[in-house]
């Protein structure tokens, strides 16, 4: 399989989700994926069904700008049980190298995300990487 074609944004999204599933299942965490665009949730995580979290997964091939995220155009709904995961990913298909991944609360992305733009983005600057690495 020498000719891959062009990966697309949705692509990053599917690879996303289904990277954060399984590192969530390799943690003993209970990670059930969601129908596909079908709300602003895409995985729903438990530990002993007591208690879930919901996830929105953002999947980046960060191409032009690899901090930032496109993060929808509706302010989430602030929960301490909602997080982001926001995914960065190689589009080089002989990386091996796993995807850096970014855990940010709800209440993070609906403070400093750029709601006024047409497409909204979450952006993590220089220096911040450890506030919200894995």
């Amino acid at each position: 399989m020498s000719d891959v074609i062009k990966r697309t944004s949705k692509n990053a999204g599917d690879a996303g989700e289904y990277y954060v599933a399984y590192m969530l299942s390799r943690l003993g965490i209970s990670a059930a994926l969601t129908t596909s665009g079908s709300s602003a949730v895409d995985i729903i995580a438990t530990i002993d069904g007591s208690k879930s979290i919901s996830i929105q997964v953002k999947g980046s091939w960060a191409r032009s700008a690899p901090r930032q995220w496109t993060v929808g155009n509706h302010r989430p709904i602030v929960s301490p049980d909602f997080f982001y995961v926001l995914c960065k990913m190689s589009e080089d298909i002989g990386n091996n190298a796993a995807p850096e991944i970014f855990v940010v609360p709800s209440a993070s992305i609906n403070d400093t995300s750029t709601w006024h733009h047409k497409v909204p983005l979450f952006k993590i600057a220089k220096g911040e990487d450890e506030r919200f690495k894995d």
